[in-house]
């Protein structure tokens, strides 16, 4: 495990997407959420998607310049993102939202054909950041079903919320109904190591270690049926609103980071809805209800992912020799090499 500096990774990953026909702009918001990911330690959903998003890009199925265009419809904001790349798009999104949201109070968005998201807790924070709460949720083609099952049933369907906590960082989680990620089996596909038994099943419906059987099965529901009920309630929210499309009917391959889902989402401003002073004394009160609980380790969670933040932005960011072999190939592919040095230090990831 080696360590990157942050602006430079960010600045040349950057250049890469450009490279793919992005618009410079777009391609520098595109790859500061993926490397703030990193920064943050969601090392699955961060810069180990560049090489399959540039294939997209470059392969056409997301669209590099997309036309973006927002609609105004019975009290519902539709954002058209016109198959753009989701880490681009997203983040205009939030911030046309978190505007109307300084003089609606309560903003519904639903976006409509959008690339994969990723780690969607991102665009939460970024929203809790300006001050507001946010929730998102984002449909996903099927790749997760219960034990016996013959073939994924549902998507994993992530969702995050985040909320501004007073003199603290935002509070912010960001889940998938499944219990683990399906992108913790692709670093253990890569490295040729097992995975834990419980996390999927393989194409029979069995219970498996092996990351390849899972990847051909489907992934396991957080707590049973009540993963799956989580699943359901985005696939509504976030899939049927805004009528994204099956995988089947896309062309996606199953179980990759599809180019064409749907999200659901909003953004609330605690000075309309309920008085910013009175809010963050609410937040405060039960906060600190939940740490005297807690004990001396007790945290909320988005604590431990800025203190994260804040160690890397001078440590950099850990990435295995798998990782660092995809960037080489991004860069090869764009015409960007991957040039980087690690930084001197190494420390413990």
């Amino acid at each position: 495990m080696r360590f990157y500096d942050t602006t430079a990774l960010s600045d040349w990953l950057a250049g890469a997407f450009a490279a793919c026909g992005m618009a410079p702009d777009a391609a520098r918001v595109g790859a500061r959420v993926l490397v703030r990911t990193n920064a943050r330690g969601v090392e699955t959903h961060g810069v180990s998607r560049a090489l399959v998003y540039v294939q997209k890009l470059r392969s056409g199925e997301l669209a590099p310049r997309p036309e973006v265009r927002y609609e105004d419809r019975d009290g519902v904001l539709h954002c058209h993102a016109g198959c753009g790349l989701g880490q681009a798009v997203a983040p205009q999104v939030i911030d046309e939202a978190v505007s109307r949201a300084g003089r609606a109070g309560f903003v519904p968005v639903i976006i409509h054909d959008v690339g994969h998201l990723a780690a969607i807790g991102m665009f939460a924070l970024q929203a809790a950041e300006a001050g507001m709460i946010a929730f998102i949720a984002q449909s996903t083609p099927p790749i997760m079903a219960l034990p016996g099952s013959t073939r994924a049933a549902i998507g994993n369907n992530p969702l995050a919320f985040a909320s501004p906590v007073a003199g603290g960082p935002p509070l912010v989680f960001d889940i998938a109904a499944s219990g683990v990620a399906r992108g913790n089996v692709l670093p253990a596909a890569r490295e040729q190591r097992e995975i834990p038994l419980g996390w999927a099943i393989d194409a029979e419906g069995r219970p498996t270690t092996d990351p390849k059987a899972a990847l051909s099965g489907a992934m396991l529901p957080m707590a049973g049926h009540k993963g799956i009920g989580l699943a359901m309630m985005v696939q509504c929210l976030a899939g049927s609103l805004s009528g994204a499309l099956p995988a089947s009917v896309t062309g996606a391959a199953p179980g990759s980071a599809p180019s064409r889902v749907g999200a659901f989402l909003f953004v609330a401003n605690p000075d309309l809805v309920a008085g910013r002073a009175a809010y963050d004394a609410h937040v405060a009160g039960w906060l600190e209800a939940y740490r005297q609980a807690s004990g001396p380790e007790g945290r909320y969670p988005g604590e431990r992912a800025a203190r994260l933040e804040a160690e890397r932005a001078t440590t950099g960011i850990p990435l295995p020799e798998g990782v660092v072999n995809e960037l080489r190939t991004v860069g090869e592919t764009t015409g960007v090499p991957f040039t980087q040095e690690p930084l001197a230090q190494t420390a413990a990831a």
